[in-house]
């Protein structure tokens, strides 16, 4: 191995970095604005940390072994790795293991006594709740969560019982344990927010989360001087900018990095990445571009005239979209119950009680997934059996195909009824409102010299679930009426035939 380069590993002119890499919290979160230097940062820290692990009493050697996480192995080649590779090169550390999973073994031995590391770091993409089962044999010492905002919660959570793990008693135990993450903002509704802001983890083993300054602020018109791109304010998103003196990482950045990042960016898009607040960002094409919430979403009540339609979206993160349509073809959105990681016998019963609270007086009728018919191996029953035997009204929609859905939350969208739009969602129906705005969504690819396209088929996501709910629920409450006369849109014809065994029509 060639002489080792020094690692400049000095983050004090970067405060909120600084602190965060000395706190010593269980699990650590660094949220701030792209150029920030987090994601350098938190490739510091493994070795920051393997340097500080005592010798083993064997051989004086430094055993450490991290695991790297990112949601998918696509972003983990081209930008955490990437990262990674930056810091230590494979010239200088040695070749990195590049069939699944990623990994590089990275080792000094030691000399003038100096103790020698073997620090072990493992790449894996983790976006998903049944992704956590690839967690289930690894005994590590720490996890880095790269952008966390696009990992489910229940990936943190399965890491926490797996750190500590390594090096084993023989070669000393591990100095210090824990995970550290780092992201661009999320949105306000992220359980990032929720643990920074609202409800943290205290006590012995504390969530601690740092944010950093954002690269920008936004400027008020008072407060602009009469020549503001003459004095470095800039305009972009119908806003007007300036750049942050608090930022930080400003000195590893290259000249006029912000005011070029700015340029054709909607307002939310500098909000999130650029001045590192919490907003939400629409990402690739939406699945309802119809979709306008400052048009569809409304405060309103429930209307006792009307059943609640109920769409489920089942599997490992069920959903429910609670919705009433009127005699003139309005669909008025009313609730949502969002789950995580949750079973269907324990949902079953969250959703019994749900309806038991708010909807006790009403007709309801629940529309799901036909898939929900094929029978568990283990407990022999269908989903929708099991919805029946707790008593609730529970269908399958004629389809589950994608496009049929789609259309089928369409229709009300491209409609006026009584002057009003065909369908409204109300404004404590976050989730659903986020959805439809572009939170399900097709992911963009690019096809080079300039070109893109979409994915066929919209991204998996937190997002998704309460999406598909509640395209089951338009499908199944109505809208099938007018799918009905046709085809469903470029699915290859079809004519619609309902196969439920109650008429609400």
């Amino acid at each position: 191995m060639a002489e080792l380069p020094s690692l400049n590993l000095d983050f004090s002119k970067s405060p909120t970095v600084w602190n965060f890499l000395h706190d010593k919290g269980f699990v650590r979160g660094l949220m701030g604005p792209v150029g920030s230097g987090k994601s350098y940062a938190c490739a510091a820290e493994i070795m920051l940390k393997a340097v500080q692990q005592k010798p083993s009493p064997r051989d004086g050697i430094r055993y450490t072994r991290f695991v790297i996480v990112r949601n998918t192995y696509p972003e983990l080649r081209t930008t955490t790795i990437k990262t990674w590779q930056e810091l230590f090169p494979e010239d200088i550390w040695g070749g990195m293991r590049w069939q699944p999973p990623i990994a590089h073994h990275l080792k000094l031995p030691s000399r003038e006594g100096i103790p020698g590391i073997d620090c072990e770091v493992i790449f894996l993409a983790l976006d998903t709740p049944q992704s956590v089962r690839k967690l289930l044999s690894l005994e590590i010492t720490g996890a880095w969560c790269n952008e966390a905002r696009e990992l489910p919660k229940a990936v943190i959570d399965g890491l926490t019982h797996r750190v500590g793990r390594y090096p084993p008693r023989a070669d000393g135990g591990p100095t210090w344990h824990g995970i550290f993450m780092d992201t661009n903002p999320p949105d306000n509704d992220h359980w990032w927010h929720t643990l920074s802001e609202k409800d943290p983890i205290k006590g012995k083993y504390p969530w601690n989360f740092f944010r950093q300054p954002g690269g920008v602020v936004e400027v008020g018109a008072k407060d602009l001087p009469s020549n503001p791109e003459a004095n470095d304010f800039i305009r972009s998103g119908g806003k007007w900018w300036m750049l942050n003196p608090a930022a930080e990482n400003k000195h590893n950045l290259p000249p006029g990095y912000y005011q070029q990042m700015l340029g054709g960016k909607n307002a939310d898009w500098i909000r999130c990445y650029a001045e590192g607040k919490f907003t939400f960002v629409q990402e690739g094409r939406p699945v309802w571009p119809e979709y306008d919430d400052d048009l569809m979403s409304a405060e309103f009540d429930i209307d006792p005239e009307y059943a609640v339609h109920i769409g489920i979206d089942f599997g490992l993160t069920p959903a429910a979209v609670f919705g009433q349509r009127t005699a003139g073809g309005a669909w008025r959105i009313i609730d949502e119950l969002v789950t995580f990681d949750m079973g269907l016998e324990r949902f079953g019963q969250e959703l019994l009680a749900h309806i038991a609270h708010r909807f006790s007086k009403q007709e309801i009728l629940i529309w799901g997934d036909p898939a929900g018919m094929k029978r568990d191996e283990i407990y022999e029953v269908t989903a929708f059996d099991h919805l029946r035997s707790l008593g609730l009204k529970a269908q399958p929609t004629d389809s589950n195909a994608f496009q049929v859905r789609r259309e089928a939350g369409a229709a009300p969208m491209n409609r006026l009824v009584g002057g009003r739009p065909g369908i409204l969602v109300n404004k404590r129906c976050l989730k659903t409102r986020k959805a439809l705005s572009g939170g399900y969504y097709f992911k963009r690819q690019s096809l080079g010299a300039g070109q893109e396209r979409f994915k066929d088929a919209p991204v998996k996501n937190e997002h998704s679930h309460v999406g598909d709910a509640f395209g089951y629920m338009c499908l199944g409450g109505g809208e099938q009426r007018r799918l009905r006369r046709g085809t469903y849109g470029n699915t290859g014809g079809g004519t619609y035939t309902a196969q439920t065994d109650f008429e609400i029509f």
